[in-house]
C-alpha cells in the first residue's frame, strides 16, 4: 500500500503507441485501434493522487528508452521481430522473412520481458496494469514483486476458431499474409492461455470474457469494468430526421472475422427491395489479398456504385458517419465488446449486430438493437429492411441504446471501477 498521502503509482503496458510515443519516434499518430486506452489515460491524468507510467513494446522500437512528457513517464521496448526503417525491396523481403520465421520458430520473449522488468524497477509501481492478453506482457507476473491486473480485450484463443469468417479453403489459399497472421494468432494464443492461468487479477466487461477466463483460472479475482469512449460520443445524438435514408455504416478492419463479406451479401439482398441502399465502410480495408477479395466480391455482386470505402476514419469522421447513417451494422464472426458498436449505441443510431462473443452483454433484442446469427446474410438483410421501413422501431432502438450506453459506459463508472480495483488489489497484496 502506498504510504499515507503518497500518490498511487500504476504502470500500464499497452498494445498501441500513445501520441507522445509516436512523436518521439517521428511517426504519425495511428487512427486505428487502442484509442480507448488513451481516452482512459486522459481522464485519469486529471485525478490527484495517481501517477501513471506507460510502456509499449514494438518492432519499430530500436532500443529501450525512457522519457517524460506532460505528466506521464513513457517506456519504449524493442520487440522481436525487428523491423527496418528503409522502405525498399530489400527491407520488404526482410520484413516478410521476419514474419515467416517468427511465426514458425519458438520465441520466449526473454529480452522483452527483461526490459519490461527494467521499466517496473525504474517506475516502482504499486500496481502493473496490462491492457490485453494479445501480447507477451502478462508473462512478467512471475518476474516481479508487484501485483498485476490483466485487462481482457480480445481473446486470441477463441478468435482463432472463427478467424476465417466463412472463407472457403480455396479462398484462404490465395491469402498468404492472412495465413501467416492466422498462424501467428494460434501461436500467441498459447501465450495467452498461459497468461490467464498464471495471473491472479483480471478485469473484463462481458459474460463472455468472464466465462473464458474461468475456463482456465478458477481462483482469480475478476472486476467488471466497462471501457471509456472518446469524449465526443457522449454528447452526439442521432436524430432520424437528419439521417440519410437507407444508408448503412460499419467500421471494420481488413480481417476475415470482421464479417464484411457477409455484410456485402446482405446489401445485395436489400438492394432488390430498396434500390437506394448505400453502404459506407470506415477503417483500414487495404488493397492486398483479403482487401482485394472484398472488392472482387463487391464487383461480383454488382455493388460498385452502392459501397463506399472511407479508409481510416478519425473520431470526428466516425461521429459524422453515425449521425447521418440510417443503421449501423456489426457483422463480425467473433467479438468481445466491440467499441464501434458501443459508439454507435452511445450516439443512438439503430444497431444490428451478430449474436457472438460479448455482444449479448451490450444489446437486448428489440430493445436496444437487433441480432442475427453470424454469417447469416439473409437475416441481416431482413433486419436492415425492418429498420429502414419502420421509423417507430428505429426510434425505439435508438433511445434504448443511447440510454443503456450512457449509463453503462459513463466516465464515473469506468474511472471509479478502475480505481476501486487498484485499491482492492493493493490491499489484498498487503494482507497477503
Amino acid at each position: 500500500m502506498p504510504e499515507k498521502n503518497a500518490p498511487m503509482r500504476v504502470l500500464w503496458f499497452v498494445n498501441t503507441a500513445f501520441p507522445a510515443m509516436d512523436r518521439h519516434l517521428g511517426k504519425e499518430e495511428y487512427l486505428g485501434t487502442g484509442w480507448w486506452v488513451k481516452a482512459t489515460a486522459n481522464e485519469m491524468a486529471k485525478l490527484e493522487g495517481l501517477e501513471i507510467g506507460v510502456a509499449w513494446a514494438s518492432s519499430e522500437v530500436r532500443k529501450y528508452e525512457r522519457f517524460e512528457e506532460e505528466g506521464f513517464v513513457y517506456y519504449l521496448i524493442p520487440q522481436h521481430p525487428f523491423s527496418v526503417k528503409r522502405r525498399n525491396i530489400i527491407s520488404r523481403i526482410w520484413s516478410r522473412l521476419n514474419r515467416v520465421f517468427s511465426t514458425f520458430l519458438p520465441y520466449r520473449y526473454e529480452n522483452e520481458i527483461r526490459d519490461c522488468v527494467r521499466a517496473v524497477d525504474d517506475f516502482k509501481p504499486d500496481v502493473v496494469h496490462v491492457w490485453g492478453t494479445e501480447n507477451f506482457y502478462g508473462l512478467i507476473c512471475n518476474k516481479i514483486n508487484v501485483p498485476v491486473l490483466i485487462k481482457l480485450q480480445g481473446l486470441l484463443s477463441v478468435i482463432q476458431i472463427d478467424y476465417w469468417g466463412g472463407l472457403k479453403l480455396r479462398e484462404r489459399a490465395s491469402m498468404p499474409n492472412e495465413i501467416l497472421y492466422y498462424l501467428d494468432t494460434k501461436k500467441r494464443a498459447k501465450n495467452e492461455i498461459k497468461i490467464v492461468r498464471e495471473n491472479r487479477f483480471f478485469e473484463g466487461r462481458t459474460l463472455w470474457d468472464y466465462s473464458h477466463m474461468r475456463e482456465y483460472n478458477t481462483s482469480a479475482s475478476y472486476y467488471d469494468i466497462p471501457e471509456m469512449m472518446r469524449p465526443s460520443f457522449y454528447v452526439s445524438e442521432w436524430e432520424i430526421e437528419k439521417a440519410k435514408r437507407y444508408t448503412v455504416y460499419t467500421t471494420s478492419r481488413s480481417m476475415p472475422p470482421k464479417g464484411v463479406l457477409c455484410l456485402l451479401k446482405s446489401i445485395s439482398i436489400v438492394r432488390k427491395y430498396i434500390p437506394d441502399v448505400q453502404l459506407r465502410i470506415g477503417g483500414h480495408t487495404g488493397n492486398v489479398e483479403y482487401g482485394r477479395h472484398i472488392k472482387k466480391m463487391m464487383s461480383d455482386l454488382e455493388l460498385d456504385s452502392y459501397v463506399t470505402f472511407l479508409g481510416p476514419v478519425s473520431e470526428n469522421e466516425i461521429i459524422r458517419e453515425l449521425l447521418s447513417a440510417h443503421v449501423y451494422v456489426l457483422p463480425s464472426f467473433i467479438e468481445n465488446s466491440s467499441n464501434s458498436l458501443i459508439e454507435a449505441e452511445m450516439v443512438g443510431v439503430p444497431c444490428i449486430a451478430s449474436y457472438v462473443g460479448g455482444s449479448p452483454s451490450l444489446m437486448s433484442e428489440e430493445e436496444t438493437g437487433l441480432f442475427f446469427q453470424k454469417g447469416d446474410s439473409a437475416m441481416l438483410a431482413m433486419n436492415i429492411q425492418r429498420v429502414f421501413n419502420d421509423d417507430e422501431l428505429a426510434i425505439r432502438l435508438s433511445k434504448g441504446a443511447r440510454e443503456f450506453a450512457l449509463d453503462r459506459f459513463s466516465k464515473d463508472r469506468v474511472i471509479g471501477g478502475i480505481l476501486s480495483a487498484y485499491k482492492e488489489i493493493v490491499e489484498q497484496e498487503d494482507a497477503g
